[in-house]
């Protein structure tokens, strides 16, 4: 797709920032502490992150300026307008929107293995496909960076995030 615009020097700064924001779109959902910390490593990251939870009050007052915070309920119900447990909705949403329009780069799911099987038994039950199921990873986050505290988890997901190239700068 090309786009012709007429642009002078006056509007260089703007032209800048256009082409140097944040070009991959996140939606991240759950503002627990897993979630803040996430928030918190993406703030200087090519990230535009659409925060989304059923509870307002979960937000923090300060946010980083790539972040748009969102209150959905159900949370799932935020997955059709992206650019049983409300987490098996959520990626059952998300896999049904992968389905219709093929843009969904990146499917993930805190939570161990033993969660995974049982979400993926109910998802086949659904009617998902192996083939759909496999783009789902759980758990996330970078396999060699292991640890439970929300920040080691949050590190080893942007890490994953970047290394599937999901924030590439602007050409």
């Amino acid at each position: 797709e090309l786009k012709y615009e007429h642009v002078s020097a006056i509007d260089m700064e703007a032209l800048h920032e256009r082409l140097t924001s944040a070009t991959g779109h996140l939606a991240l959902f759950g503002g627990g502490h897993v979630g803040r910390a996430i928030v918190r490593l993406l703030a200087d990251l090519p990230f535009s992150v659409r925060w989304i939870d059923s509870r307002d009050e979960v937000f923090p007052p300060d946010v980083p300026a790539n972040v748009q915070c969102e209150h959905s309920d159900p949370v799932q119900v935020a997955v059709a307008d992206l650019p049983p447990k409300r987490d098996l909705g959520i990626v059952a949403a998300a896999l049904t929107r992968q389905r219709a329009r093929g843009d969904v780069r990146y499917i993930g799911l805190i939570g161990s293995k033993t969660k995974w099987a049982t979400f993926r038994h109910r998802l086949s039950v659904r009617g998902f496909s192996d083939a759909e199921l496999q783009q789902v990873i759980c758990p996330i986050g970078l396999p060699a960076i292991r640890g439970k505290r929300p920040a080691v988890i949050a590190v080893a997901v942007v890490a994953q995030l970047l290394a599937l190239g999901l924030a590439e700068p602007a050409a």
